[in-house]
């Protein structure tokens, strides 16, 4: 079960908000609230009450819909103020209710708000509000927030934390967050390999991805150079990672520790990895 608004809280639709945000309100027959401006390796979209299908990209998202992602899908929804970032193994969905939302059913997500405050993101144990990026995590009965820049408040059973960025807090359900505390370091830049001077592969290569931290967990993400969008992001143990390269182009690599919650740090310093056809 979701959390209901606080007492007193204002109610904001998606008109609403277009309008303290300067956007275009939306008109009965467009309602669309997002974009899925990535889509890979199995993500299945649900159109209001017409059940699971496959996800296009390019496709819009409306108010009612839900999405999720396979064991290694990825999906990234853009809004005009906002974008979110699915990892593997998530579920989310824009309830079609008074205060615009997303709920976050399972899996790994990351809010992504520069300029106004991303749009509320709700677990059946914590709402989760900021400007800035944050990795929102619902696991086993439990929600893990990190704050990578910016600032952004959890509240849950209706008591709050601030996280600033490289801080993180738990939530276990029945329970308040605990207080907001600095997450593992990320290995150092000089740990990584590949590091700064790029390594060549070929599509389909597998790599040997390396670095040096003490943590029991980690999480990876692969990026085109020059993008935020994430193409490829696991959760993996202790080095060494083998990760297969299907793509040709420029990209980076980047590593983040997790404690043995799960509790996610800011990532490392990207390693760069090029991958081309060799004729």
């Amino acid at each position: 079960m979701r959390l209901s608004p606080s007492p007193g809280a204002r109610l904001i639709g998606a008109g609403a908000l277009a309008a303290i945000l300067g956007l275009a309100a939306p008109t009965a027959a467009q309602t669309a609230l997002a974009q899925l401006t990535y889509v890979e390796n199995g993500v299945e979209r649900a159109a209001g009450t017409a059940g699971w299908g496959d996800a296009a990209e390019g496709g819009t998202f409306q108010i009612g819909d839900g999405l999720r992602t396979g064991p290694q899908g990825i999906a990234r929804l853009e809004l005009p103020w906002m974008a979110l970032s699915l990892s593997p193994g998530a579920d989310i969905s824009f309830p079609d209710d008074y205060v615009l939302s997303i709920v976050l059913e399972k899996g790994r997500v990351v809010l992504e708000a520069s300029e106004h405050p991303a749009m509320k993101l709700e677990t059946s144990e914590a709402e989760i509000r900021g400007t800035g990026r944050a990795v929102v995590r619902r696991e086993e009965g439990r929600t893990l927030v990190t704050c990578l820049e910016g600032r952004f408040r959890v509240v849950g059973r209706g008591r709050g934390v601030s996280l600033s960025p490289a801080q993180g807090t738990v939530v276990v359900a029945g329970s308040a967050p605990t207080a907001a505390e600095d997450t593992l370091a990320p290995p150092a830049e000089d740990a990584l390999w590949p590091g700064s001077d790029p390594v060549y592969a070929e599509p389909g290569e597998t790599l040997e991805l390396r670095w040096e931290a003490e943590a029991p967990k980690f999480q990876i993400e692969v990026l085109p150079v020059g993008s935020d969008t994430v193409l490829l992001q696991r959760d993996v143990g202790p080095p060494p990672a083998r990760l297969v390269f299907p793509w040709s182009g420029a990209f980076r690599w980047r590593v983040a520790s997790r404690d043995e919650r799960g509790l996610e740090g800011v990532p490392s310093q990207a390693g760069l990895i090029c991958v081309d056809i060799v004729e």
